[in-house]
């Protein structure tokens, strides 16, 4: 830890008369009062009186307000921030004109226009949309990159000029989205796995090296947050490791953060198609994974908010989807002469991941929120419950959204997740209204009910064979393919234990309860090694908050499995809920599992 000489002697000013934080920042003072000009300005606690405060004792009190100071700074920063992006998308998302029709034109217009003005290519321009085959190009960040040039061949390619730390750091990104494509992609999306012949993950280099330099900059945050962890693996030895890794990845959002709030901006200054808005939504989402795997709190409101906000806007109707999706292939790639069905192009690819996710983290929030999905009206045509065909991971691509692909889930148990969330909200709208029917309530859930039920036994009677799962940092192959069928009802017996919290209240002795959950701990338990534990984040908590106090230390070890990696996505999220929710048993039966999401004193998301 640095001293507390260190600490203060950030600045050659100090203040003899002014407020005691800017005495202890030693930072000048204009002795404003209630509120300094520097403490308002921070957003920070500006302590001043006649009264000399006592952890002003020039030894640990002082040096530990420091650090208090230190953190509030920063804290206060990142919050400013993010207002700041809020505000940009949401002028971003209500001002943006979405046209296929005179695209190249408008922008051509605007460059040549730039050009006999004399003036150079910036952040809010519309750049050149010249591409690769599959490129996946976002109008708005061309940055200072000529307009044929990719960005990313500056930074990852040689050139003369450029110093050896330049080197050493374009060395280091490499470094990180290799590490980020094979071993943090399939930790936070185990079940991702398309075949070669639909594309596979090809996908995902080609858009980090796309224009996209918002969503490469948060990619490589990721990749350095894991890889910090790996190296830590909770010694404190590490320690030193660990902070240099948590600075690079403080630099890298900074500059995907900067990014983004370029791209945002851009969307209300030019016409554009929905590949351009697509671009942003996709970035906006990663940021979204981002922080719920590094456990930001509530920031992920904020970015899924926008996103939403943002899809409504390129897809008002949702039977335009289709649509949408093709009017994005590629006809480059495969060639013709192949004659073979083409797989999607990489726009096409990150529009349907994108979109998934968007869907997926929709109804997860809306347990959190205890309002119904936002997105409802888009799941029965991009996701459909009932499909006619049998999926496998090597299908053929189409048109609908499958969750199998992308979260491991079936359609419907996700649609009928976001239902039960939609029943709990209805219930508490009708309760503060004094006209709570509890024949209906009890008549809307058992079809739900039913539903989950028979869910069960059919994939039970299906496919009751255990299949193997991918260990914790492997390189998933097509012959590791993760238990479809165990997931999917662990996932259901969660979703019984919510529904008989939103109609029977609290109960945990209930029968119902105690089975549900004693069937999902004994699957958990048996869940091989690997990854896919990251998948269950959602189930492991709702079971976890209303097992016996005998089946803690179950929960525990479950967790534990990931080792140093218990930080990295939801579960260190999930383990403090349950946690919490322990240490305040016995809870009345008006608890509900939306309280277990925010019991932490913010809402959470486990993804």
């Amino acid at each position: 830890m640095p001293s507390l000489r260190h600490i203060l002697s950030s600045s050659k000013v100090r203040s003899q008369s002014g407020c005691y934080t800017c005495r202890l920042r030693r930072k000048k003072c204009d002795e404003r009062r209630p509120e300094c000009s520097g403490c308002a300005a921070l957003e920070i606690t500006c302590h001043y009186g006649d009264v000399k405060p006592d952890w002003m004792d020039g030894g640990p009190k002082q040096k530990e307000m420091a650090e208090h100071v230190k953190a509030q700074v920063k804290k206060q920063a990142s919050r400013r921030r993010d207002r700041k992006y809020l505000e940009l998308l949401e002028t971003g998302t209500s001002k943006v004109s979405l046209s296929d029709d005179g695209r190249h034109r408008d922008r051509d217009r605007d460059r040549d226009r730039d050009r006999e003005r004399g003036h150079a290519y910036d952040a809010t321009s519309a750049p050149s949309t010249k591409e690769s085959p599959n490129s996946h190009v976002s109008g708005s960040t061309a940055g200072t990159s000529p307009p044929e040039v990719p960005w990313h061949s500056q930074a990852f390619g040689g050139g003369g000029g450029v110093d050896e730390q330049a080197e050493m750091d374009r060395s280091a990104d490499i470094h990180y989205t290799c590490m980020y494509l094979d071993y943090v992609f399939p930790h936070l999306f185990p079940h991702y796995r398309p075949h070669i012949l639909v594309g596979g993950r090809g996908w995902v280099m080609d858009a980090l090296q796309s224009n996209n330099k918002s969503l490469y900059h948060i990619t490589v945050s990721l990749a350095s947050y894991y890889f910090a962890l790996i190296l830590n693996n909770g010694e404190p030895e590490h320690n030193e490791c660990m902070a240099k890794m948590v600075q690079n990845l403080q630099t890298q959002m900074e500059l995907g953060l900067r990014e983004l709030q370029r791209e945002v901006s851009s969307l209300h200054s030019r016409k554009m198609n929905p590949r351009d808005g697509l671009v942003v939504m996709e970035s906006i989402i990663q940021l979204l994974i981002f922080e719920v795997a590094m456990g930001n709190r509530e920031n992920w409101k904020l970015h899924l908010d926008a996103a939403i906000a943002l899809f409504r806007q390129i897809l008002p109707d949702p039977e335009g989807w289709e649509e949408m999706l093709y009017g994005l292939v590629n006809k480059r790639w495969p060639p013709p002469e192949m004659g073979m069905k083409r797989p999607w192009s990489t726009s096409q690819a990150a529009c349907r991941f994108f979109t998934a996710n968007l869907l997926y983290t929709d109804v997860l929030s809306s347990v959190t929120l205890a309002c119904p999905p936002r997105l409802y009206s888009y799941q029965n045509t991009i996701m459909p419950s009932c499909n006619t065909t049998q999926w496998s991971p090597c299908t053929m691509g189409e048109g609908p959204l499958r969750m199998e692909e992308f979260r491991g889930l079936h359609n419907w148990v996700l649609q009928v997740i976001g239902d039960i969330a939609s029943l709990h909200a209805w219930k508490k709208s009708q309760s503060l209204a004094g006209s709570l029917s509890i024949n209906e309530l009890l008549s809307r859930g058992t079809i739900l009910m039913d539903a989950i039920k028979g869910g069960i036994m059919a994939i039970q009677n299906t496919d009751p064979r255990p299949d193997t799962v991918a260990t914790v940092i492997s390189v998933p192959v097509l012959s590791e393919q993760p238990s479809y069928a165990m997931h999917n009802t662990i996932w259901l017996y969660a979703a019984l234990i919510y529904l008989n919290t939103v109609l029977t209240g609290w109960q945990p002795s209930c029968p119902e309860i105690s089975s549900a959950v004693s069937k999902t701990t004994h699957l958990l338990l048996n869940l091989p090694s690997g990854t896919c534990l990251g998948a269950l984040a959602w189930p492991l908590c709702v079971a976890g908050c209303l097992a016996p106090p005998e089946d803690e230390v179950k929960y525990k070890t479950i967790v534990a499995r990931l080792g140093g990696l218990q930080p990295f996505g939801s579960l260190r999220e999930a383990m403090n809920i349950m946690e919490r929710v322990w240490a305040r048993r016995p809870l009345d039966e008006s608890w509900d599992v939306a309280q277990c999401m925010n019991i932490l004193g913010h809402g959470v998301v486990l993804l």
